[in-house]
């Protein structure tokens, strides 16, 4: 098998081909075999939602290939788990060897151990000196015998160590994919790019904002909304957009005390795509005693799925700094009376736990569930 392009390698370096990734990939010239291999050898790599971006980019194309499937274990290599084939000794293109050799990147990916990337050749199904290199190193760090090869105890430690993952949904992103983006990005890595003080770093190659570059002009500037809209793109939804008038299908994150505006109730009033179904919606300030206040929005958390989005609007005409954010990345409501929500403020993107009194005192709670993958 041919090494990959330098261009490929630079997507998957990673392991991660993700939203900007594509774009960039989308704008080259002659792409079309970087395209099919990223879709065939690095299936593994791509994040949630990208598959189906990437199955629309090799359609226009002419292409026949299609985004593979992400691997979730190795259940079909049976004669691998049972010990009864030896990697490469029953050959290097053995066909368990590109199951290994996906496992290998999946692993990659989705623990980011990047020791375990095979970025020269990816997952070609030839067990050459990359392959081994990566097998040892796996080997190494479980336990195991180093030697390079893949029998009954390396491939079952590589199936138990993929079942402790999350396959993400790359040709169909579901919520679970929406919480582990909020869960991400509220890491060390990337949770300082939404804090007050400091620039915005933006992910989302959609968005009017270039993608990975600090933006000075953000600091002293609450970006609830642009920290909900990274969610949404990292986790393979579409955000909601105030769209340009250029045609460009760019645009710019909807402030959060107006997204309901994209909700299947009041989406077609104001000329917006469908974006979230509107699950529930809570107008405080016209409910007129406090408990029953109270007694309304635990309602409302009560419901809360993780992946949906509670959003809220503060008294007043005002529309900038109007609102916040919140994502459900668990709801334990009927155990202790929380909801814990990834969310930026006055601070870097965090999880907190929060129960129905920190929404006393707002205008209105929308529960939004988003409903459009990419």
């Amino acid at each position: 098998m041919p090494v990959l392009s330098t261009t490929v390698q630079s997507f998957v370096k990673n392991a991660r081909f993700n939203c900007g990734e594509m774009a960039q990939l989308e704008r080259l010239s002659n792409n079309r075999l970087d395209a099919e291999m990223i879709a065939t050898r690095y299936v593994d790599t791509l994040e949630a939602g990208v598959g189906s971006w990437l199955n629309q980019l090799l359609q226009r194309l002419g292409s026949r290939v299609r985004v593979g499937t992400a691997i979730a274990n190795l259940s079909s290599e049976a004669d691998l788990l049972a010990g009864r084939v030896l990697l490469p000794d029953a050959g290097r293109k053995h066909p368990s060897v590109l199951a290994v050799q996906k496992a290998l990147i999946a692993l990659a990916s989705r623990t980011k151990n990047l020791s375990y990337m095979l970025l020269e050749f990816g997952a070609d199904g030839d067990y050459g000196d990359e392959t081994v290199k990566a097998v040892r190193e796996f080997q190494r760090q479980n336990g195991l015998v180093v030697d390079g090869k893949v029998g009954q105890k390396t491939a079952q430690a590589l199936d138990r160590e993929l079942r402790r993952t999350r396959v993400p949904g790359i040709t169909q992103a579901t919520l679970q994919d929406i919480v582990s983006a909020a869960n991400e990005l509220c890491t060390p890595e990337f949770a300082k790019n939404y804090d007050f003080s400091e620039p915005w770093v933006n992910l989302d190659p959609r968005h009017n904002a270039p993608v990975g570059v600090p933006i000075g002009v953000l600091r002293n500037v609450f970006k609830c909304n642009l920290f909900g809209g990274n969610v949404l793109r990292k986790g393979g939804f579409e955000p909601p957009y105030y769209r340009n008038n250029n045609n460009s299908n760019r645009g710019e994150y909807a402030n959060a005390n107006q997204w309901y505006k994209w909700s299947d109730r009041y989406a077609a009033s104001h000329g917006n795509p469908v974006r979230f179904k509107l699950v529930d919606e809570v107008k405080v300030t016209s409910i007129a005693n406090q408990d029953q206040q109270l007694q309304r929005i635990r309602q409302l958390l009560a419901q809360v799925k993780p992946g949906e989005f509670v959003m809220v609007g503060y008294p007043g005409d005002t529309v900038i700094n109007g609102g916040h954010t919140r994502v459900c990345v668990s709801n334990e409501f009927s155990s202790n009376g929380t909801v814990s929500f990834a969310q930026a403020s006055s601070h870097p993107a965090l999880v907190r736990h929060e129960g129905a009194d920190v929404f006393l005192g707002v205008e209105t709670v929308w529960l939004l569930r988003p409903n459009t993958p990419m």
